[in-house]
Formats: structure tokens, C-alpha cells, sequence
């Protein structure tokens, strides 16, 4: 008994705290020869030890004191937690959280699911905590612990909660594994309809805009795996209302019935990866869309939509989406976010543009107090 709590107390301390360089090369003997004694009782302790003190002299170690209920679990002898993830759309995801969990174990695992192997890749996913029923995010650095992440929300919301999600879109799509279509449909399908992708001129769309909108429409209903043919009602949800109101209900109902009889076959995993091709083609696909509402620079007409992506900041018109103005991520040089006053909605966000020799600094004003906001930090 004194034995196996000197190997548990071993196990918080490697936890938290890095050895000396002198110390090392014998703990890590000490700990590996333990782990390869065939019938000694802390084989498994032991190995839970080294990997604590690998991930401390690699992440810097816990900053968080343990939680009540973490405590009590280690002194119980149990060193891990099931935590749910949310991936856009609602799909739940139980991962094994260890003491040494950092949010990058959490991002490589959810990925290797959805079969992406790359190290480029994994960078383009991002670990949030969520607060106060989605009113206040923050993105995760992928070296943080998360038992401390989970010990600092508890202290904001007991309830708080963890998504997952895609910020850097340079990577192409894959259209194979079958979780990572769902996640990729779910996450793009509300910019989609909300029209972030499209550009609305005022002339009336072309045959080929009706086409590729109906189109869209419905694979969107294959994917719900329905055995009936969409109604018109249903057929309003799944096209842009700026477009929508372009032409009669029926006629959208009559365009997209059309592309039933070719779409009916397809699985629904075929009708979500058949729309993703499809949309993945836009201009602003792979954005992170922020609604501003005043910025400092002449150039950009306000209020307006801010599409960032691989390309920079992208300024919108608010009505027509349109490409206002372009500055190219090079020329970002620092950003601040600036909390909202006691008494004022409206958070803004300080951008420092252009060279070491010549820098402005433009200041951007959200529309209101977004959950998205943190995240211009993060995609940035």
C-alpha cells in the first residue's frame, strides 16, 4: 500500500514538474527498466510516469491544480476521464482524456478518424471551449493541458463544453471517409444558406446559377437519407432566401424534382460529398465569415462582411457580397481584441497592417457580441 501511493504521488509530480538535467537520464532508467520487469506490480505505473514526465519536459508541464473529482480519481488509482467533443452538427465524439492530455491529442485523434495522417493538416483543426451556452468561445492553444482547461471552465460554467472544428481550409478535401464529409457538410451547410458564399447581383441568375442551386438543394435532401420526395416547404430550407425569392415557389419545387430523378440513387454519404465538391468551388469557401459593423479604413464600406481566408481579409458587401477590398494575410502584422465597455454591445478588434517600414493599424467593429469572435484570432 505505501508503496503503490509513493507510485501515485510519483505520477501527479511528473505531471506538473520537469526533473534536472542531471536527474533525467536515471528517472527515465529507473521508470523504463520498471515498465520491462516481467512480474513486478507497478509495470503499469510506472509507464504512465514516464509518459506524464515526457509530456511535462514537452509542454512545460500542468499549471492547473487538480480538480476535486481529479484528485479523487487519482487517488483511486484511475489516471483518465471520458470527455465529449461536439463536431459540427451535433455528432459526439467520448475521448479518453488522460492527466497529460494536451488539446493537439485531441485534434490528432479526432483526425486520424476521419483518416488525415498529415502534420499540415492537423494544423488546420482547433480545439474551443464553449461558455455560457455558446456566448462565449475560446480557441485552445494545441500545447494546453485540458484537465486545466476543463478546471478553468468549471469555475465560468459548470456546463461548458468542447467543439471541434476546421479554421484553415488550404488542404484539398477528401471525400472517402465518411465522418469526415459529415463534419465537413455539417460545418459549411449554415454559411452556405445564410448566402456567405454567393454573389447576388441585381440582375436576375442565369440558367446555370438556377441549375447549380437546385442542384445543391437537392443533394442537400439526399443527405437527410429521406425516402420521399421533397416538399416545398422543405425546398425553401434548402436555398439561400436570396435567391429564393428571385422566382415562385413552384419553379423552385419544379428545378429541383429534376435533379431528384439523377440524385435519388446516391447514398447519403454520396449526396454530402457530392455537395461539398460542389460548393468547394465558390469563391469564398474555407472562409470564416464576421459580421462588421464599422471599420476604420476608407477603402472598406460599412457595414460590411469580413471573409477571411488563405488569401487574407476579405471585405464584403453586406447586401450583394461582393469583393470590396482585399489585404493579404503577409501584410498582417499583430491583432488585439478589444472587450466591449461596461454599457456598449460591441466588441472591436485592432489589425496592424502593412511592413516593418510603414504600419496602420485598422479597427474593426462587430456588428454585436458574436461567439465567433475569439476566432478571428485564431483563423488569423
Amino acid at each position: 500500500d505505501s508503496c503503490q501511493r509513493g507510485w501515485r504521488l510519483l505520477y501527479v509530480l511528473t505531471a506538473y514538474h520537469r526533473c534536472s538535467e542531471v536527474l533525467k537520464p536515471y528517472l527515465f532508467k529507473f521508470l523504463q527498466d520498471t515498465c520491462r520487469s516481467p512480474g513486478l506490480h507497478f509495470q503499469g505505473i510506472a509507464k504512465a510516469c514516464e509518459h506524464n514526465l515526457r509530456k511535462t519536459l514537452q509542454y512545460g508541464g500542468r499549471s492547473e491544480h487538480p480538480s476535486a473529482m481529479e484528485l479523487k480519481a487519482m487517488v483511486a488509482g484511475r489516471s483518465s476521464k471520458r470527455q465529449l467533443f461536439l463536431l459540427p452538427g451535433g455528432i459526439e465524439r467520448h475521448l479518453k482524456i488522460k492527466t497529460c492530455s494536451v488539446a493537439f491529442d485531441v485534434i490528432e485523434e479526432i483526425c486520424t478518424e476521419m483518416g488525415v495522417h498529415k502534420d499540415d493538416a492537423y494544423n488546420e483543426y482547433a480545439i474551443f471551449a464553449v461558455t455560457n451556452r455558446g456566448q462565449n468561445v475560446r480557441p485552445i492553444n494545441r500545447k494546453e493541458y485540458i484537465l486545466d482547461v476543463s478546471a478553468e471552465m468549471e469555475q465560468i460554467d459548470t456546463n461548458y463544453m468542447y467543439w471541434f472544428r476546421r479554421v484553415i481550409w488550404a488542404q484539398s478535401l477528401k471525400f472517402e471517409n465518411e465522418l469526415y464529409v459529415t463534419m465537413h457538410y455539417n460545418q459549411v451547410l449554415p454559411d452556405y444558406l445564410k448566402g456567405l458564399f454567393n454573389v447576388f447581383s441585381h440582375a436576375k441568375p442565369t440558367e446555370q446559377q438556377f441549375q447549380q442551386i437546385s442542384r445543391l438543394a437537392a443533394l442537400q435532401h439526399r443527405a437527410k437519407d429521406s425516402v420521399y420526395l421533397p416538399t416545398a416547404r422543405e425546398v425553401q430550407d434548402y436555398i439561400p432566401s436570396q435567391y429564393y425569392k428571385v422566382v415562385k415557389p413552384q419553379s423552385w419545387l419544379n428545378m429541383v424534382m429534376q435533379h431528384m430523378q439523377q440524385i435519388q440513387p446516391l447514398s447519403p454519404h454520396q449526396g454530402r460529398a457530392q455537395f461539398l465538391g460542389l460548393v468547394s468551388a465558390f469563391p469564398m469557401f474555407g472562409s470564416s465569415f464576421f459580421y462588421i459593423q464599422s471599420c476604420s479604413n476608407n477603402m472598406v464600406i460599412s457595414p460590411c462582411i469580413l471573409a477571411i481566408n488563405q488569401n487574407g481579409l476579405n471585405f464584403l458587401n453586406k447586401e450583394t457580397h461582393e469583393l470590396m477590398v482585399t489585404f493579404p494575410l503577409k501584410d498582417i502584422q499583430s491583432t488585439r481584441t478589444q472587450r466591449p465597455a461596461p454599457g456598449f454591445s460591441y466588441p472591436y478588434v485592432d489589425i496592424m497592417l502593412g511592413d516593418m517600414m510603414s504600419q496602420r493599424v485598422t479597427q474593426l467593429q462587430l456588428e454585436q457580441v458574436k461567439p465567433r469572435l475569439p476566432v478571428i484570432r485564431c483563423v488569423i
